[in-house]
């Protein structure tokens, strides 16, 4: 009867129920805001304010007139000009909290008055990484007004999600550029059925970009706006995509710098980004947003 027992309490604290160990952290509102997600976050314990959840940021980002408002001291680096840096004790979403990260800070006002409304920070790859997280889009709304009824899922790091049947999962690849922090988040792709591209997920833009090979980077190309007959994503067929062209963008022939997914496309899915693990998770939304 005591072996019986103690195989029980071995049993009961040893064995992982993957139902309670699947449970999110926490379940926020996510809205769309054109060109940006925006969740509510609280910097050092203050009141909830709208940061932009952006997977295109490699670092986190803080408005200088909301750090001044919290207090927050800005330090620069010796010897680099530029923006100031701030550490903040914490960054909150609901419950899910990260802790000692280091903030850039800069003016954000145009950002805040593209949107219409207040953007006091941008949470980037640096907060992302201490977590799994899930991106529902809002239902689409008119033109110039905000989306609600999006959510945001938010699991501790450790947390090991199994994908669902109809969801694809794919390798995240993270590249980061020399000499700054953090990482952006590729997944792989074609364009044009035949053309392979790294496809970088960036909830901080509203429309693709494309970059452009030094040849065809010439003066006097006019190259605004691309349109590709054909994007491959996830097992999705998108057609007639317009992209926009950045010339700054894939002259080296570095593949991570060549195509950039926007929200246009990704709000196709729910979204799962499990960076601890190099992995994402693709579910079609049916019928398309």
């Amino acid at each position: 009867m005591r072996l019986h027992f103690c195989c029980l309490l071995w049993l009961i604290f040893t064995v992982p129920t993957p139902s309670v160990a699947q449970e999110p952290l926490e379940v926020v509102e996510l809205r769309y805001a054109a060109p940006v997600l925006l969740v509510q976050v609280r910097v050092n314990g203050s009141r909830p304010l709208p940061f932009a959840f952006d997977t295109g940021s490699t670092t986190s980002l803080i408005d200088a007139r909301v750090a001044r408002r919290l207090g927050i001291e800005t330090s620069e680096r010796p010897g680099a000009g530029g923006p100031g840096f701030a550490r903040a004790r914490t960054l909150a979403v609901g419950k899910a909290e990260a802790r000692d990260l280091e903030l850039v800070i800069r003016d954000l006002s145009s950002l805040s008055e593209h949107v219409g409304e207040l953007v006091a920070g941008i949470l980037g790859f640096n907060w992302m990484e201490q977590f799994v997280f899930e991106i529902t889009y809002p239902p689409r709304t008119q033109p110039g007004r905000a989306g609600r009824g999006g959510t945001l899922r938010l699991w501790a790091r450790a947390v090991e999600l199994t994908p669902a049947a109809d969801q694809l999962p794919l390798p995240l690849e993270l590249y980061s550029v020399p000499r700054f922090s953090g990482a952006s988040l590729y997944v792989n792709g074609r364009l044009e059925g035949t053309h392979r591209c790294k496809f970088e997920l960036d909830t901080g833009a509203e429309t693709s970009v494309l970059g452009v090979s030094r040849e065809d980077a010439r003066p006097g190309r006019g190259l605004a706006t691309h349109r590709v007959a054909q994007l491959e994503l996830a097992g999705r067929v998108f057609a007639n995509v317009t992209f926009r062209v950045d010339l700054r963008r894939g002259a080296d022939g570095n593949p991570y710098g060549q195509c950039v997914i926007g929200n246009r496309q990704l709000r196709a899915f729910v979204l799962t980004i499990d960076i601890p693990r190099r992995r994402a998770f693709f579910r079609p939304r049916s019928p398309q947003p």
